[in-house]
């Protein structure tokens, strides 16, 4: 396992998380989208299985790494009330993501043939719900409740992400990030 500083030793992580980390530590490349499922499905966190990573800011949300090695990445991503990410794509990573606490609205965009993003499905995702991101998927996540409604998001990325395109809403507001580091993005 390639070592990160900030990602705790699995004895430092509940039993019950460990474990899980355990079980993706044995993988030896990357993720398949059933992989990703497997593993959303299999997880069962408690609260206190994920406080050490609950963090949050009130100026943007927070992306908290739980686990990073070279074939994935699970970060627990915090979010206060108003917050969202700018329209992105994970550019050459899987994603799962689970809701754990509140409710996340996913905004889907597709390309129109004239180059313009174009909102093709808004939904609420209630906690419990698990989505699956093609690397070229085009979406939002934001946390749009009534005051105060936190909202807590599990993300397990394959490969780690690594690379990704924003959007604006004109074709030329389109930029492709790259950083080494998944937590330097504040998407």
């Amino acid at each position: 396992m390639e070592a990160f500083p900030d990602c705790p030793p699995f004895d430092v992580c509940s039993p019950n998380l460990a474990a899980s980390l355990r079980q993706l530590s044995l993988y030896s490349g990357s993720l398949n989208q059933e992989q990703i499922l497997q593993f959303h499905r299999a997880l069962r966190p408690t609260r206190e299985d994920l406080a050490p990573f609950r963090r949050f800011d009130d100026a943007r949300y927070c992306r908290n790494r739980i686990y990073r090695d070279e074939h994935c990445e699970l970060l627990l991503l915090c979010w206060r009330d108003g917050q969202r990410s700018q329209i992105h794509n994970h550019k050459g990573s899987l994603c799962g993501v689970r809701v754990i606490e509140g409710v996340a609205t996913e905004t889907v965009f597709e390309t129109t043939l004239s180059g313009q993003l174009a909102a093709r499905e808004t939904r609420e995702l209630a906690a419990g719900s698990l989505v699956i991101n093609g690397h070229l998927d085009i979406h939002q996540v934001a946390n749009l409740q009534a005051d105060g409604g936190d909202l807590v998001t599990l993300h397990l990325y394959s490969p780690p992400l690594s690379r990704m395109e924003l959007f604006g809403m004109e074709p030329q507001q389109r930029r492709v990030q790259v950083l080494d580091d998944c937590l330097e993005f504040q998407i």
